[in-house]
């Protein structure tokens, strides 16, 4: 795309967050948080304008035009959840999201398929679909909280104001995860076989992690006898959340790939960001918040034995009681 294409495209950009901006209700919560969402994509454009004709700004430009993949996948599911009236299918669309990002950013790069993309891709491609087909089963059959809370406040309002609140801030979230994939893809060849070792041995532990957790909290959910229950053992009794813990290492994964260019290293709010929502802004809080409402007790006590999100330090109380057993 030429200069004048990307102005238009930053343009663009600029009249969506003026209409994101005219349509916010005003009870609207953590308005802070799509402030900083709606900036995220300028901050972006006046990097890639800023910087030189390079490999660094060639590589800002295609993840930018990355988030075209991500808008298409996000506008579609808010046209199913729109249609179904249940915005929980943003659920699935997002794991499909990030894989729609790497194959604009992979189409746009014009290098061959080697086996430093190729794996990356592959990694990608697995993590999606097993996501996705778990998280349709889980919403397909009624829309889940927040969004069926959100649709009874927000009101008639909500038609529009969904797009904006579930679709698109989510949206540019995963966008800005994303970063590394841009930089792993057009990083100048030969990209170094060690490092390629080591982030698929990274990404390998996430999702061994995530899909044993999850694979471990299906069955407890099959069997009767768990009913309102509470699974601490398995990868559950490790930390409080290790299928968020696992995603966010393999995101990790994904980072270690993207030093392989030699600006990857701009990408390390990435990972970052990914575990801070994973563990501390969003994902886990609002489990550990639904837990302790529904099961307060039997909660109250598995956190006094488990950390939440990294496995260390241990709570006090674990260890006391690991001291006595011994």
């Amino acid at each position: 795309m030429r200069l004048d294409g990307w102005i238009l495209a930053a343009s663009a950009w600029v009249a969506l967050v003026a209409i994101w901006l005219f349509v916010m209700p005003s009870k609207t919560r953590g308005k802070a948080w799509h402030y900083v969402m709606m900036a995220a994509p300028l901050a972006a454009f006046a990097a890639a304008f800023a910087a030189p004709p390079s490999l660094l700004r060639e590589t800002l430009f295609i993840w930018l035009a990355s988030g075209g993949g991500v808008l298409t996948v996000v506008a579609l599911g808010w046209l199913a959840g729109t249609v179904k009236r249940n915005h929980g299918l943003m659920d699935v669309a997002y794991p499909l999201a990030p894989a729609a990002a790497a194959g604009t950013g992979f189409a746009l790069s014009g290098l061959p398929l080697d086996l430093f993309s190729g794996l990356f891709l592959l990694s990608l491609g697995v993590w999606s679909i097993r996501l996705a087909v778990q998280t349709w089963g889980h919403n397909i059959h009624a829309e889940r909280q927040p969004y069926a809370h959100w649709r009874k406040s927000f009101g008639p309002s909500w038609l529009w104001w969904s797009g904006f609140q579930v679709h698109l801030l989510q949206g540019v979230t995963v966008w800005l995860w994303c970063a590394p994939f841009a930089f792993i893809l057009t990083a100048p060849t030969p990209r170094p076989s060690a490092l390629l070792a080591l982030g698929v041995v990274v990404w390998l532990a996430g999702f061994l992690l995530q899909s044993t957790a999850d694979r471990q909290l299906a069955a407890f959910k099959r069997a009767p006898a768990n009913r309102g229950g509470l699974l601490d053992t398995g990868a559950w009794a490790f930390v409080r959340h290790p299928n968020y813990l696992g995603e966010s290492v393999m995101w990790a994964g994904w980072f270690v790939l993207a030093l392989a260019h030699p600006w990857g290293w701009v990408t390390i709010f990435a990972p970052l960001y990914t575990g801070w929502f994973m563990g501390y802004a969003s994902a886990a809080p609002f489990k550990e918040q639904h837990m302790a409402r529904t099961r307060p007790e039997a909660w109250a006590a598995y956190c006094a034995r488990t950390p939440r999100f990294l496995p260390w330090p241990r709570p006090k109380s674990a260890i006391k009681t690991e001291g006595a057993d011994a």
